[in-house]
């Protein structure tokens, strides 16, 4: 028994002779008694003897005391009262307990591992990576676990073989006391030696100095020690400090965390990081607050890990943590406190105003304008010693830079700003914070050119100006304010008296060295009392400030004698108000259609000085480096801009605006709003906007405008700001004033008198002044080409009273450009004037058709009836009856007609492409006939269509039917007759000839037909046909049609059955054939049904299938030329019988006399075939047939197989189908 106890318990073997009775405890239960233990049991429970456990009754007074062998200890590492609980047995091999299934008795089991080092009991259970684990992952290790066992004494009671033992045993004692040193950031391994107790206490001389107080704070061993006040001061062998580091640099106030150990800089690990740890960090390094951490991807080994600071420890060192050279780090953690955080005013004119930078994590950053507040700029301001902010209601605009942005907004409990900067995401489209404030200061130079004048300070609405002073004003101040002003270099510098009263004037005064950028950066001065000089300068330099497209385009600024842009950022309406009145590019902005793509720039800003309305007063702010964004770009304009198309009409036409570069016209119902006081026609001279158009506008393919609204106070001359509405595929607009005139070529449009047309009517112009130059150009309005000949023709007609005459300079945009205000000579001739180029009218077909113009189509947009009598009246023929639209798109003219155009080629138009084009008929298109030679029916060939005619009775006077028999070709003769018109009436045209009427064509019209008579023609030589009998309805052969296409139908269904089940037989008998070969049946009959040609064949064949269908008898010859081509293909792929077993006529039906046939290995003789069918008859009576046919339900063993009685057992018998189908058993006889 001693031996499986000592065993069991991990204690070794009994020591011999050890083993004694000992007192009994009173009310102990003895669980096993009368055990009779061989040695070799694994526990005492596996003993044979004990009947039950408790139940065998022990009353004896004393019990077994058993010693074993081993000698097992229980220890915590790395300190005396905290760290992994190990145990030592004998000292022969060491081990770790590991808590695998503890539970809530955890704490017990922590407790009394306590106080069985003899360290009171359980302060806290910590966690188990605060500990070095190297050991331990590789001894041994025992299990532990109390449960189910009361009263344990110790631990090693409930140690047992491990499950997975993945964490140790960690504990921490009251007899233990956490340590730290409280020192200088710098070294925090040397300082005031601190223990924890509620709170942390200086630990005072009643200590003994050993190397344990360094180790337990990580510190490496004692290197000296001192007190002060009685209080122990401890310097280690090690120097530890927290660092921040940038990179591979340190940074102040902001990075990852590092620790420098020993001049080692390693990253902290960030597993299980918080702000309280961060938190830490800022305090230790007096960085001031947290603003901001994360964890970021590992950069190495770390030095400590699973770091939790309670926030009153002395260094993040001393905090809770696993320590460690070479940690495996998931993520290192990265700070940013308030002490990193700076801000700027940059890309400004002056240090005092420009945008707001922060300098946040080692990185200069925006601020997101959409969630400042305005009452954090006095805050900023004064941080940079520049007072309070301006206040403006209009604060500047800035260049707005690139890279992050961060948002600023505090609480009650944050009074630094510095403490409120938190970063941005999603911030697209977000505009920079830019701050103007009281203290900013710009030079300006007052005179008549950009670069020269006297020196002037503008700061808040306040002018001062720069004192000329012999004491400050000299050579390097003036060649420092040239380049300032990027005006080159200096030229000369004087002073001048001031003008007007001194009293009102402020002064300033600068002492420069010549080595700073600024005036600004210059030492400012006290001045003398006695000061009344201006400081004057001028420099080599030229300053201009003007459009890349003369009145619109991209902003360039000249300056140091290069033309470059500036950014759109700090660009505003203002400063587009005055380039376009410095410029002269008229009243009026207009926006953009679209802002032009990002480029580099020279210039970041410009800056007006105060109210100047000079822009090359301005300041500008160039850049250091290459830069890129979306320059300023304007468009000047007014009612300049705006004018009618350039044409052979005068105040009148498409009106179109100059809009970035393009003249774009103008829609439908466009509307121009430039105030009140505003009238189109009024500023073209045309006189008043008070005549509609008499001409329809034509289709646009591009881009018009549908609105040109312009804003301003509504007066005269208020300066505005214009938008423009563009749309595209729109009707252009015509507008028409009172003064409105068009020249046009009298005969088709392209030759002919001239001639100006207007309110005062019609009126020719004469022929003095007119070159070759002139006639180019009104030809070429005329789209006629070019000029061919011109000349003189006399006349009394009314004359134009102005002459034309064309400048050599061939600006002239219409013949209207050319009008001079001298009148003709009293012996003024006519002009006549032919050009290169013609307006051809044509119909496709003779008097009818598609409408074209020099062969390309016009197109049925606009058109009307107008249109149509002028090409029928240009082409003689008549009048037009009808127009419509031809579908299809294909390019065309559209075509616009005033009422003083006779000929289509007079019309405007142009060129597009039309969805429809138009298609007319002239009434020289009519013509007539009628049903038979010389009489009957009278039809209309109206337009596309062969129409009836009806008339009134009054209508058919002698005259008209006269008329309509000559046409014919007839002689005229009898009345007509009068037949009762069809109640349908769409078809059909009227007669109806007024009196004056000569041109019987001009007699048909639409008018309903509904009460009157059709016109029947009986000229001479008419003979009327006589009608035929009536005949019967053939209502006995549509009966006898029907029962003979139900006949037919019946033979059908039946053929179709016969043929199916014939298939069904020939199938099944093939299968009883061949049972172990596989044959396609289905296919074969897919073959021969898709050969209608054989289909018939086998009909005939079929009749005589009964009587012979196979032939039996070793060589006999078959005289019978019937063909069963379905039965051959069978024998040919699966033969059932030998050559002399198979008729002649089943085997090849048409081979030639004496020839043989090869397949599949057999070959067939084949004998003369008949020339006819008369041996058919002979078949039949020498060849007898009986068939018997069995329903084969059971299978039966191919061995035992008989023909049925009374039959021949021979080769011929076909044995039943193992399936059990259907067997047909045949046998001959002759």
């Amino acid at each position: 028994m001693e031996k499986v106890v000592c065993r069991t318990t991990q204690c070794g073997v009994p020591v011999p002779g050890a083993t004694k009775n000992v007192q009994r405890l009173e009310n102990r239960t003895v669980w096993l008694n009368e055990l009779k233990c061989s040695g070799n049991e694994d526990s005492l429970w596996d003993c044979p003897g004990y009947p039950a456990p408790g139940v065998s009754v022990y009353q004896k007074p004393t019990v077994k005391m058993i010693k074993c062998s081993g000698q097992i200890k229980i220890s915590l590492e790395p300190h005396e009262c905290h760290g992994v609980a190990k145990y030592s047995v004998s000292a022969t091999h060491s081990g770790y307990f590991c808590k695998d299934n503890w539970g809530p008795k955890d704490t017990q089991t922590a407790e009394l591992l306590c106080r069985s080092v003899g360290c009171g009991g359980l302060k806290e259970i910590p966690r188990a990576r605060w500990v070095d684990m190297s050991n331990y992952e590789r001894s041994e290790k025992m299990g532990v676990d109390c449960a189910g066992i009361d009263s344990v004494t110790n631990l090693w009671l409930c140690a047992g073989k491990p499950n997975q033992c993945r964490d140790p045993v960690v504990v921490t004692c009251e007899g233990h006391e956490r340590l730290q040193l409280l020192g200088s950031p710098t070294n925090v391994c040397s300082g005031q030696l601190q223990q924890k107790k509620t709170k942390w206490e200086a630990v005072r001389n009643n200590i003994n100095i050993t190397d344990r107080l360094c180790t337990e704070v990580n510190c490496g061993t004692v290197k000296n020690y001192t007190y002060v006040d009685q209080n122990l001061h401890l310097t280690c062998t090690d120097t530890v400090k927290v660092v921040l580091m940038d990179g591979k640099r340190e940074s102040k106030c902001f990075g990852r965390v590092h620790v420098n150990r020993n001049g080692l800089n390693q990253p902290v690990c960030g597993a299980g990081w918080t702000a309280e740890n961060s938190h830490m960090v800022c305090k230790e390094l007096s960085c001031g607050k947290l603003i901001e951490w994360t964890n970021k991807a590992p950069v190495g080994p770390g030095v400590m890990d699973d770091v939790n600071c309670s926030g009153n420890e002395s260094s993040l060192w001393h905090c809770k943590a696993r320590h460690g050279p070479q940690l495996t780090c998931q993520q290192t953690p990265h700070v940013i406190c308030s002490g990193s955080v700076k801000f700027s005013l940059a890309d400004g004119p002056g240090k005092c105003a420009g945008r707001l930078d922060v300098l946040h994590g080692g990185e200069w950053k925006r601020v997101a304008k959409s969630k400042w507040n305005e009452k954090y700029s006095d805050n900023i301001c004064q941080r940079l010693n520049c007072g309070k902010t301006t206040g403006e209601n209009h604060p500047e605009r800035f260049f707005q830079g690139s890279g992050s942005f961060v948002s600023i907004a505090c609480d009650q409990n944050q009074p630094d700003i510095s403490e409120c900067v938190k970063s941005e995401q999603n911030t697209r489209n977000e505009e920079a914070v830019g701050i103007t404030c009281e203290n900013h200061e710009v030079v300006f130079l007052k005179g008549s050119e950009s670069c020269s004048g006297a020196v002037g300070i503008r700061q808040n609405n306040n002018t001062f100006w720069l004192s000329g002073s012999n004491e400050t004003w000299n050579s390097e101040a003036a060649e420092t304010l040239c380049q300032q002003m990027h005006c080159g270099r200096l030229t000369k510098f004087s002073s001048s008296s001031s003008a007007g009263d001194i009293s009102d004037m402020i002064f300033r005064a600068y002492r420069c060295s010549g080595k700073q950028r600024s005036l600004f950066d210059c030492d400012k001065v006290e001045l003398p009392d006695h000061n009344e000089n201006i400081a004057q300068v001028e420099c080599s330099g030229k300053i201009n400030v003007s459009l890349s497209e003369g009145c619109w385009g991209k902003v360039r600024i000249f300056a140091e004698g290069k033309s470059e842009g500036v950014c759109a950022d700090s660009w505003t309406e203002e400063m587009s108000k005055t380039l376009c009145q410095e410029t002269s590019c008229g009243e009026a902005v207009f926006k953009a259609r679209k802002l032009p793509a990002r480029e580099v720039v020279t210039f970041k800003s410009l800056h007006t000085v105060g109210n100047t309305s000079n822009l090359r007063e301005s300041t500008f702010v160039k850049t250091e480096k290459r830069e890129t964004c979306v320059p300023a770009y304007v468009i000047c304009g007014g009612r300049e801009n705006i004018r009618f198309r350039p044409s052979r009409d005068k105040c009148s036409g498409v009106v179109e605006a100059f809009y970035e570069g393009d003249w774009l016209p103008m829609s439908t119902n466009a509307a121009i709003r430039f105030g009140a006081d505003y009238d189109f026609c009024e500023h073209q001279k045309c006189g008043k906007s008070e005549n509609p158009p008499t001409r329809l506008g034509l289709p646009h393919d591009g881009e018009a405008i549908t609105a040109i609204d312009c804003s301003g106070d509504g007066s005269k001359d208020a300066f505005k700001v214009c938008s423009i509405s563009l749309t595209r595929n729109s009707v252009l607009g015509v507008q028409q004033c009172s003064d409105w005139r068009e020249i046009v070529l009298e005969d088709d449009g392209c030759k002919g008198e001239v001639a100006v047309y207007s309110q005062a009517g019609r009126m020719l112009v004469s022929s003095e002044g007119w070159t070759e130059t002139e006639g180019n150009r009104l030809c070429k309005d005329l789209q006629c080409g070019k000029f061919k000949t011109k000349r003189e023709v006399s006349g009394d007609d009314s004359f134009w009273n102005k002459t034309f005459k064309c400048a050599n300079d061939g600006k002239a945009e219409s013949i209207w450009d050319c009008e001079t205000e001298t009148p003709p000579s009293l012996q003024r001739k006519k002009l006549f004037i032919e050009c290169q180029g013609q307006s051809k009218v044509s119909l496709s077909s003779s008097c009818s058709g598609e409408v074209r113009i020099n062969s390309s189509p016009v197109c049925n947009q606009n058109w009307d009836t107008d249109y149509s009598n002028r090409v029928c009246q240009e082409l003689n023929c008549g009048n037009a009856f009808d127009h419509s639209g031809l579908s299809g798109k294909k390019p065309g003219h559209y075509v616009s007609c005033d009422q003083h155009h006779h000929v289509l080629g007079q019309c405007g138009r142009v060129e597009g492409t039309c969805q429809s084009s138009v298609s007319i008929h002239c009434y020289k298109n009519i013509s007539f006939s009628t049903s038979e030679n010389c009489g009957g029916h009278l039809i209309v060939n109206y337009g596309k269509k062969r129409e009836n005619v009806c008339a009134d009775k009054e209508a058919l006077n002698k005259d008209l039917l006269d008329t309509l028999c000559k046409m014919m070709n007839c002689e005229a003769n009898d009345k007509p007759t009068k037949e009762a018109i069809p109640e349908t009436t769409r078809s059909w045209k009227k007669l109806h000839c007024p009196a004056d009427v000569r041109d019987v064509k001009y007699c048909v019209t639409t008018q309903p037909c509904k009460t009157n008579k059709q016109v029947t023609l009986q000229c001479k030589g008419y003979i009327q046909r006589k009608p035929d009998p009536p005949q019967k309805k053939p209502t006995s052969a549509i009966v006898i049609g029907l029962g003979i296409g139900v006949v037919v139908l019946i033979l059908i269904v039946l053929f179709v059955r016969k043929l199916i089940v014939r298939r069904t037989q020939k199938s099944r008998v093939l299968q009883q054939m061949f049972p172990d070969r596989e044959i396609d049946f289905d296919s074969e009959m897919y073959e021969e049904m898709n050969q209608p040609d054989d289909m018939e064949e086998d009909f005939r064949q079929d009749r005589f299938l009964a009587e012979t269908e196979f032939v039996k008898g070793k060589g006999a010859q078959s005289s019978s030329s019937l063909q069963y081509d379905d039965v051959d293909e069978v024998t040919e792929a699966h033969p059932l019988t030998p050559k002399e077993l198979t008729p002649a006529s089943l085997r090849e039906p048409y081979r030639q006399e004496g020839a043989s046939y090869q397949s599949d290995g057999v070959t067939y003789e084949v004998d003369d075939l008949p020339e006819n069918y008369d041996d058919v008859g002979d078949i039949a009576a020498n060849v007898q047939t009986t068939t018997d046919v069995h329903n084969q339900l059971k299978a039966t063993p191919r061995s035992s197989t008989a023909p049925p009685e009374g039959q021949q057992s021979d080769e011929d018998y076909l044995e039943p189908d193992q399936n059990g189908f259907q067997a047909v058993y045949v046998n001959w006889t002759e």
